[in-house]
């Protein structure tokens, strides 16, 4: 038996980790002084209802070593013969090193760890980690499902409208100057991220605009699409999320059927009102 394991920015809905016995590392995020655990003592909710009124700009960080090493000898307490542990994209944080330090750690005691970085995050990682339970539960090996998580991992696709530049300012992600103008001029930022690669898509003045472009991209992706998630960072958006939905939903199912409201970790940087689909391809 393969245990899977990731980290919280999967945002792999709570009904679904627990029926497919997927184990979710807690990321840390630190606000005003005070480090808490993503999804364990801070939801979702409490920080994007909070964000605007944070004295300081929230910190993320990935958890120890150790926390990863106890999650895969707990996996072994319960008969697993491998782990197979899937994280956010290398590029933007540092989970995947923690993990594979803690699996070195453990590999003297003879747990096999394949660290798997997605290249992803949000839904675009979550999937990657179903994929993966689903295929420990029919018995899979370990290295199959490493195979096939690495194939997978070629055929998602994320794209997202940041609603303001403020946040991906104060985290270092675009410069003052940029984003001095980009306020100024309410300027919504569209990027794409597949395979670990950020990449500028466009920049709008209107949600509406933003919203369009964001469908274009979706309709102009090579291949033929499996299903579509949508995500967002907070705040009320149900009239664009619901034109999301119409446009989509004739093209692929939309799975989760609800959006999903993603992970702090990334709301931290990315800022609140922030709308996105993750493509996953057949």
């Amino acid at each position: 038996m393969v245990k899977v394991v990731t980290d919280s920015t999967c945002d792999v809905p709570t009904d679904i980790a627990e029926r497919l016995g997927i184990t979710v590392l807690p990321m840390i995020v630190e606000v005003d002084g005070v480090a808490y655990q993503d999804g364990v003592t801070l939801t979702r909710q409490q920080f994007y209802d909070s964000l605007p009124t944070y004295a300081t700009f929230p910190k993320t960080a990935a958890g120890s070593p150790s926390l990863f090493a106890d999650a895969y000898r707990a996996a072994r307490a319960v008969g697993a013969d491998g782990v197979v542990s899937v994280h956010i994209a290398r590029t933007v944080s540092g989970v995947c090193n923690a993990a594979e330090l803690a699996a070195s750690d453990v590999a003297g005691e003879g747990i096999p760890v394949r660290v798997v970085d997605s290249g992803s995050m949000t839904m675009g990682l979550g999937w990657l980690v179903i994929t993966a339970a689903e295929m420990a539960q029919r018995g899979a090996a370990l290295d199959e499902i490493a195979a096939a998580l690495e194939a997978m991992k070629q055929r998602i696709r994320i794209l997202a409208m940041a609603d303001t530049l403020k946040y991906l300012r104060k985290s270092g992600r675009v410069s003052s100057l940029t984003a001095g103008i980009g306020e100024l001029l309410q300027i919504k930022l569209l990027v794409e991220l597949k395979q670990g690669a950020v990449t500028q898509l466009d920049r709008v003045r209107t949600r509406g605009r933003g919203v369009e472009r964001l469908l274009d991209e979706v309709r102009k992706t090579p291949g033929k699409p499996r299903c579509f998630s949508i995500v967002y960072t907070g705040g009320d958006q149900t009239t664009d999320i619901e034109r999301m939905r119409r446009e989509l939903q004739p093209i692929a199912p939309i799975e989760p059927s609800s959006p999903v409201l993603v992970t702090p970790v990334i709301g931290a940087h990315f800022g609140p009102m922030g709308l996105g689909v993750v493509i996953v391809n057949e």
